[in-house]
């Protein structure tokens, strides 16, 4: 039972493949891009590009050889395993539902992944080429040099810590916050409950609007401070609800057994209920850290401070007023434009939330199954 006994040939196929996948990505890039025309490229550019090209299908091939021989290699072992104990035969039948179901999830994949790689390849596009019309996908000439000009920025970096704080601190403390009260709630011996749990509903469906909300934020002093975007999104309703309903899906007896050992409230919901919800917990923190992330309205509405414009809102300003060109040479303004500079600073604020959500996807899809079933 080999198979059982080696889990770290799946480990390197993973890895392999994912390398591969990389590896093969970097040389179509390279491929393509020391083929087409390179703003200001010259005769040394192109040589190290095809030197890069050459060392990328190396290494390509190398790791492509290792995935596929580990690949083989765990075919032999699941034959031999299987003849010990034979595939099931259930669920073999192909249904018109399946092919219709997996036509449509194609292209709904493709109607998302097509504006990532529009940006991403209008962001290396050469501003004076872009403006006659746009590209499909590839740019038709290539340049790095609006990313250089976007990360020169000053104001790009200070957005991008004004919003990575906004981000870690408000997920945190919004976490902790709902949770606690997802907590009470979702006790049976909480006095009032009915009172409070209506009075949660009520405030989700109705508010007293932009101009009583922003004389509520300027009179508790919360106007052009960074705790504006915090305590006001310390809790959340529907969050709340979600939890709670995870919570109440927990065992009674875990409760009991913790209060005649001792423990208190406090104690039963941070040693027990939180380690048990964190497929939920990390579900929600997504969400509050993505609502964080992309949130741009309450700088432009609650703050004027230069020191306090998170990177959304940057991008903002750089879409609607072209500000990434203010005080640009002559020569510069000639091969660059503020579209493909607005292009780079997205791709550029994207590559946090495409590398974050990966590491929590298996915890994101069972917690909004349990959270929305339990309860």
């Amino acid at each position: 039972m080999k198979l059982l006994k080696e889990p770290y040939r799946s480990i390197i196929k993973k890895i392999s493949l994912t390398v591969s996948l990389i590896l093969l990505l970097i040389v179509l890039f390279l491929g393509y891009a020391s083929n087409i025309e390179i703003d200001e490229g010259t005769l040394e550019m192109y040589h190290t590009l095809d030197t890069l090209f050459i060392l990328a299908i190396i290494l390509f091939v190398l790791f492509a050889v290792i995935a596929i021989i580990e690949m083989v290699a765990e075919q032999k072992e699941l034959k031999e395993y299987h003849k010990k104990f034979p595939k099931s035969k259930l669920n073999k039948k192909i249904y018109p539902f399946d092919v219709f179901n997996f036509t449509f999830m194609l292209l709904f994949m493709i109607l998302c992944i097509f504006p990532i790689l529009y940006v991403l390849g209008g962001s290396f596009s050469q501003g004076r080429d872009y403006s006659r019309g746009g590209i499909f996908l590839l740019p038709r000439v290539f340049t790095f040099e609006n990313y250089t000009v976007v990360l020169k920025d000053i104001r790009l970096w200070k957005g991008y810590l004004v919003t990575i704080g906004r981000t870690l601190i408000g997920t945190v403390t919004a976490l902790i916050y709902t949770s606690i009260v997802a907590y009470a709630m979702s006790r049976s011996n909480l006095k009032f409950k009915k009172i409070f749990y209506w009075i949660n509903i009520v405030t989700m469906f109705f508010g007293g609007g932009l101009i009583p909300y922003f004389l509520v934020i300027k009179t508790v002093g919360l106007y052009d401070s960074f705790l504006v975007y915090i305590i006001p999104g310390l809790y959340s309703v529907y969050n709340m609800i979600i939890i709670s309903g995870f919570f109440k899906g927990i065992s009674n007896e875990l409760h009991e057994a913790a209060i005649v050992d001792g423990a208190n409230e406090f104690r039963i919901y941070w040693q027990i209920f939180v380690p048990l919800a964190k497929p939920v917990l990390a579900t929600v923190a997504l969400w509050v850290a993505i609502g964080h992330w992309n949130s741009y309205f309450d700088t432009m509405i609650y703050t004027h401070s230069p020191n306090l414009q998170t990177l959304q809102y940057f991008l903002l300003r750089a879409i609607q007023t072209s500000t990434l060109t203010e005080g640009m040479p002559a020569e510069m303004m000639d091969r660059l434009s503020p579209k493909t500079l607005s292009l780079a600073a997205i791709i550029i604020s994207m590559i946090p939330v495409l590398f974050f959500f990966p590491f929590i996807r298996k915890n994101f899809q069972s917690g909004i199954m349990i959270g929305s079933l339990k309860g």
